[in-house]
């Protein structure tokens, strides 16, 4: 059970929002608990390497140990290798199929870090928060690179917390 979901977030998972298809995996299905999952992700962020693998190994260590972590690493990653060799061998970037298969993709891959910022609105601090995130998907739906598009919003937030009144709680 728990390695089938593994397998089916490497099918479904990509772009930046992979880390969402581990959470519906395992969060909503309660097999993990949402503190110890976002405990996981901001660990994963810290680490070297891809977010995605480092979470998946922790999600397989909180659910069973050195042996399913491995497997999942395993079993996310096949999907893309598979999918990597046979465009390698079949596919000829010139056609226009495969540039309109891309761009599909990528309006996907939008969708689904709109899907996860409409899910995550709740924790966010208030309007202004939400506001922060719609824009940094405005600019990368919009082709803005996303480093620039973090950092460019990351800056407004940083200039607002620091013109704003502070008080304890």
């Amino acid at each position: 059970m728990v390695l089938r979901k593994f397998l089916w977030v490497g099918l479904t998972a990509f772009g930046a929002a992979r880390w969402a298809n581990l959470e519906a995996a395992f969060v909503r299905s309660g097999m993990l608990r949402e503190e110890d999952f976002i405990r996981d992700l901001a660990v994963a962020q810290t680490l070297p390497g891809p977010t995605f693998v480092s979470l998946a190994a922790l999600c397989g260590m909180r659910l069973g140990g050195v042996r399913l972590a491995v497997a999942g690493i395993g079993l996310v990653l096949l999907p893309g290798l598979v999918a990597v060799v046979l465009a390698i061998a079949y596919l000829e970037p010139t056609d226009v199929w495969v540039a309109r298969l891309f761009h599909g993709i990528l309006i996907g891959g939008v969708a689904v870090m709109g899907a996860q910022l409409w899910r995550g609105a709740q924790r966010l601090a208030g309007p202004f928060a939400a506001a922060l995130s719609g824009g940094v998907l405005l600019l990368i739906a919009l082709g803005a690179p996303m480093v620039a598009a973090v950092l460019g919003v990351g800056a407004i937030g940083v200039i607002r917390y620091r013109l704003s009144k502070l008080t304890l709680p």
